[in-house]
């Protein structure tokens, strides 16, 4: 019956033995509701740990919550008929995407410097300051807001300059 395929991104389909070998997924529905937030930053430190990757809990549990907790404030107010938020954890060759999917197309990331006394608008700071590369992907109903954080055997948490993909990156 020919080859196997797993689907890796949207566009992008490899036989399993193109697959790295470290190569984990996992994907997870959450209702549109503010417990979500804490519910995805509790699923990926339990993953993460599962997956014996604890140098990457703290910040993917941070940038997770972050997400989530956007993807919910800007979704609320869509009908009961509205698609839950998707959060997919991938881990391959050493780098873990996070993505988030939710359905308003409408209201993309910003990084932005907050006011002094702002109790909100840190999120893609956050995002920007722990993550290698980010960037949103927009379809006709949803936007996939993803980021990617890669574990170096030398320095797992220090970043190299990535500017020219920080923020820029539409894929």
């Amino acid at each position: 019956m020919g080859h196997k395929f797993r689907v890796v991104g949207d566009r992008e389909v490899l036989p399993f033995s193109q697959l790295p070998d470290d190569y984990r997924t996992r994907a997870y529905l959450l209702p549109l509701t503010s417990e979500s937030s804490r519910t995805a930053r509790h699923c990926m430190s339990d993953l993460l740990l599962l997956w014996r990757l604890p140098d990457l809990v703290e910040p993917a549990a941070l940038i997770t919550a972050e997400l989530v907790s956007n993807a919910v404030r800007h979704a609320i107010g869509w009908s009961d008929e509205a698609l839950p938020v998707r959060l997919l954890v991938i881990y391959a060759a050493r780098t873990l995407r996070i993505e988030v999917r939710d359905p308003d197309a409408r209201n993309l990331p910003v990084l932005r410097v907050p006011e002094e006394l702002a109790t909100f608008g840190y999120g893609m700071q956050l995002v920007h300051g722990l993550a290698d590369r980010y960037g949103v992907r927009v379809t006709d109903a949803s936007k996939a807001v993803w980021c990617e954080i890669d574990l170096r055997s030398d320095a797992p948490f220090s970043r190299s300059d990535l500017t020219t993909e920080r923020g820029g990156s539409h894929g």
